[in-house]
């Protein structure tokens, strides 16, 4: 048995009710029905509103509330935080306001932490990095290079770039940070020149973040040069060939790659409230 959810592109199940809950009501706070400051209505009214029992709707209050998006004060109903309180790097949090709110400054934002986070990575993992680990990293890259054209693969390629480099590091913090705010690319965007743009820059950011490991802790600006032939590459960098033109991030003329999420999407027409 499953139910038809808000959205009638997805599917829900019955173990996923909760959940269900928890993203219709964000999304609807998100959507200025219930702004910040206000209350809910009484539970009674939201579980008949949303089919389910009373208990399921209080298990998705309180997911809200530990996502600090609300605030349950037993006896006096249940607040909207402001969103200056709520926890952005929440999964569920994030996702809804990346595919529902479409806020170019919030993707903006963590597009620059993204970067930021992979340039400390470079400079740790250039003094810390193992060969085995070189070996790894320059596989994934060109991994990445040979599926520049095919989103799926080469987002798995990023991935498998992304925990090497974390490995190399020595920061999983970090790794969990990028990984949490570069949501995966389905296959189904519906601006394929944005998600091609984004490619090539993610993949331009790659080859600068190798170029930075292969050049070593505290390497001056400009100390890896665009190799002249693949021997030569081979020779004057150990983690293996650049990219032509590719250049340490230490030389700062990498811009912010932007999230892995393009074709953001208003919500579809909903038929139906209830869950």
């Amino acid at each position: 048995m499953y139910v038809e959810g808000w959205n009638v592109h997805r599917v829900i199940r019955p173990a996923r009710l909760a959940n269900a809950v928890v993203e219709r009501l964000l999304l609807r706070i998100l959507e200025g029905e219930f702004p910040p400051g206000t209350d809910l209505p009484p539970e009674a009214a939201l579980a008949a509103e949303f089919a389910v029992s009373r208990t399921i709707l209080r298990e998705a209050l309180k997911a809200l509330e530990e996502k600090r998006v609300l605030r349950i004060r037993h006896g006096r109903g249940t607040t909207v935080r402001p969103k200056a309180e709520w926890n952005l790097l929440d999964p569920l949090v994030l996702s809804v306001q990346l595919d529902y709110e479409s806020s170019p400054a919030l993707i903006e934002e963590l597009g620059e932490v993204r970067t930021a986070l992979l340039t400390l990575m470079a400079e740790l993992a250039a003094r810390r990095i193992h060969p085995p680990q070189r070996e790894q990293l320059t596989a994934a890259l060109e991994r990445m290079r040979a599926a520049a054209q095919e989103p799926i693969p080469f987002h798995e390629a990023a991935l498998a770039f992304t925990r090497t480099l974390a490995e190399a590091a020595g920061n999983e913090v970090a790794r969990c940070v990028i990984e949490t705010i570069d949501v995966p690319h389905g296959g189904q965007d519906d601006e394929q020149s944005k998600l091609a743009e984004a490619m090539k820059l993610r993949l331009l950011l790659a080859e600068a973040v190798h170029a930075t490991v292969a050049a070593g802790p505290g390497a001056p600006a400009g100390s890896v040069p665009a190799p002249a032939s693949a021997a030569s590459a081979a020779a004057s960098n150990p983690a293996g060939p650049l990219a032509p033109g590719a250049q340490s991030l230490r030389q700062g003329q990498v811009s912010t790659v932007p999230l892995n999420r393009h074709g953001l999407r208003a919500p579809a027409p909903v038929q139906s409230a209830r869950v």
